[in-house]
């Protein structure tokens, strides 16, 4: 399956912050991406969201936060001998930096600035933070012109400051090393990244970062929220998921790919991670509605 970038909506052409109400059988759309960060309401229908290296069923009521070029898919698939149920949801779009290049760098930005970095693995809004930001994304979809700005960034500021965001997508889907907090960390992040098919063995990152083994422990778990073996193993995982998906590699192919000793060690690591084998993955994210 081919991953595709979708062109700009006619609506940006008219407003800062885009924004539509998709009706009809499907969501219209395909294993996709694009630079707008988008929020995304369901309404009704729908049976499964597909974000990153997630397939996980879909619910009306749903309200998603993605970041830029974060690989997407919403589904509604139509069971044999089941009645297709349509589906409704309002779509807002918006570039990342839609009041200039500049203002996420701003001190006061702090929270928004971090809203937008864990939006690179996708956001499930989730709680009384969902009720509110439904109403808002409904107010949203209402307003036009610089009253939909001023909604979108209410809307931004709330979220910031939730703690009911769960981040959707595996850490190492969408990588990004730039985004430590600590220059050394980034370099040794780089380098994981970059030889994730050999073994990857802590003293070596250590000596990397020019800190102790324990030192460095302690940074990159307090950076990243993982142990190095948590972090390679994710970044392993999530690259399987994509080479599954847009790829007719097989399974022990995949498994040399991503640098696993054996089959059998990927196909453990990889249940472990996604609950279901490899190849049922495969089937999952290819099938048609």
């Amino acid at each position: 399956m081919k991953l595709i970038v979708e062109k700009p909506s006619p609506l940006a052409a008219t407003e800062v912050v885009a924004c539509e109400t998709v009706r009809g059988a499907d969501f219209g759309c395909v294993w996709h991406h694009h630079p707008e960060f988008e929020i995304t309401l369901v309404k009704r229908g729908g049976t499964e969201r597909w974000v990153g290296d997630k397939l996980t069923p879909l619910k009306p009521g749903d309200l998603i936060l993605l970041g830029s070029d974060l690989p997407h898919d919403f589904r509604n698939d139509h069971a044999p001998g089941r009645r297709l149920q349509k589906v409704e949801a309002i779509v807002v779009q918006f570039m990342p930096h839609l009041l200039g290049a500049n203002w996420l760098q701003h001190p006061s930005m702090r929270p928004v600035r971090k809203l937008f970095q864990r939006a690179q693995l996708g956001l499930e809004v989730r709680g009384a933070a969902r009720r509110r930001a439904t109403r808002q994304v409904m107010q949203i979809s209402k307003a036009k012109g610089l009253r939909r700005v001023v909604l979108l960034l209410g809307l931004l500021d709330d979220l910031a400051r939730s703690k009911e965001l769960r981040e959707i997508a595996s850490p190492g889907f969408h990588a990004a090393t730039g985004a430590a907090s600590s220059d050394r960390l980034g370099t040794v992040l780089a380098h994981i990244e970059e030889h994730l098919t050999e073994p990857i063995y802590v003293p070596v990152l250590a000596a990397m970062s020019g800190l102790s083994e324990s030192a460095f422990s302690r940074l990159f778990k307090s950076c990243t929220n993982r142990t190095v073996p948590q972090y390679v193993n994710e970044l392993r995982i999530a690259r399987a998921c994509r080479l599954l998906a847009e790829t007719d590699q097989t399974v022990s192919q995949i498994a040399d790919a991503c640098g696993y000793p054996t089959p059998a060690h990927f196909q453990r690591q990889f249940h472990r991670h996604q609950s279901r084998s490899p190849l049922a993955y495969r089937l999952a994210v290819r099938k048609q509605g």
